[in-house]
């Protein structure tokens, strides 16, 4: 068996992605937020995308969920090593997403702050949501956690540092849980969940670079991902020196 049949390359395309997207409105779930009550009569669904790799296509995926008629909460990262939220490209893609009636929330990088204990979790997530609610002035309730560590997975309260912590045990308790981290479903497979009448509440995790517009495996995924920004960030580059009249000196 070839790692395309193992683990199922041809699944993650965006259009394939749409598809899920209506089988999940087709079985009767409700897209919900963190923050809704939990209604048990209720088929629901809260639909999460941690922003890891590329913004640009957790946009793709926002235009999709809004011409279905859906929405899902977005979680930014302050101290990404890939992309940077304060950049006004990507600013504007945040935005965009907002404006098409997503949620925003934080995808919180314990790693940035070494934290190990609860009292820094508390400090560090109320500082980032601070800076994140100044800067982009709207008002965060919900957090995500970033590259989970043994510790974080042990913080289980339903909120720290004034936001709601989507790992909590309140979730764990009230939700199944389907994720593609990495790039491949390690436990069970999104469409079959969706189709199982058993399944009443679900969260369901996406990231958005593990999706692409053409078959490739995870790896080349991300890797296109990294590269297509790299020759954005190029083409910036030669566009401000006309703009500032500056001579752009090659070989």
């Amino acid at each position: 068996m070839t790692n395309r049949e193992k683990y199922n390359f041809d699944y993650f395309t965006l259009t394939h992605y749409a598809e899920i997207v209506k089988i999940a409105k087709d079985q009767g779930y409700q897209f919900i937020l963190h923050k809704d009550t939990f209604v048990e009569e209720r088929r629901d669904v809260i639909w999460r995308h941690d922003v890891e790799f590329s913004p640009d296509i957790a946009l793709r995926m926002a235009e999709i969920e809004s011409e279905l008629g859906v929405q899902a909460t977005y979680f930014f990262q302050v101290h990404s090593e890939f992309y940077n939220t304060y950049e006004p490209y990507y600013t504007n893609i945040l935005n965009e997403i907002q404006k098409l009636g997503h949620h925003i929330g934080l995808h919180f990088d314990s790693h940035y702050y070494g934290i190990n204990d609860k009292e820094k979790l508390d400090k560090y997530i109320a500082l980032d949501k601070q800076y994140f609610e100044d800067v982009f002035n709207l008002e965060l309730d919900t957090f995500s956690f970033h590259n989970t560590t043994p510790f974080v997975r042990s913080c289980l309260d339903f909120k720290y540092g004034g936001l709601i912590n989507v790992y909590s045990q309140y979730f764990k308790d009230h939700y199944r849980y389907c994720a593609d981290s990495t790039g491949y479903w390690r436990f069970e497979v999104l469409d079959e969940v969706l189709k199982d009448n058993c399944v009443r509440h679900l969260q369901v995790l996406t990231h958005d670079a593990m999706w692409s517009d053409v078959v490739l495996s995870p790896r080349q995924r991300v890797r296109t991902s990294i590269q297509n920004n790299a020759e954005r960030v190029k083409k910036r580059y030669d566009q401000l020196l006309v703009e500032f009249g500056a001579n752009n000196i090659d070989d």
